[in-house]
């Protein structure tokens, strides 16, 4: 099992709904927007790390993303 929190950098011109479109996402448990350095973050469960690259590489193409950060979660 693979988790990750993906950090997400917007441009000024996202669509309106983005982090909605982002959980339709399969492998993505939530997303929603943050104040900080970044503007959006996302949750994501997968099996393996080629769906978490996959997933992260979907984000990454939506209009609107300017870069994106993933944080592996590591097993207690």
């Amino acid at each position: 099992m693979e988790q990750a929190l993906v950090l997400v950098m917007l441009t000024s011109k996202y669509p309106t709904g983005l982090p909605d479109m982002v959980k339709d996402i399969p492998g993505v448990t939530d997303a929603n927007f943050i104040y900080g350095p970044y503007d959006l973050y996302a949750m994501v469960k997968t099996e393996t790390k080629e769906e978490l690259r996959d997933i992260v590489t979907k984000i990454r193409e939506m209009d609107g993303v300017r870069s994106t950060l993933t944080c592996h979660v590591m097993p207690s």
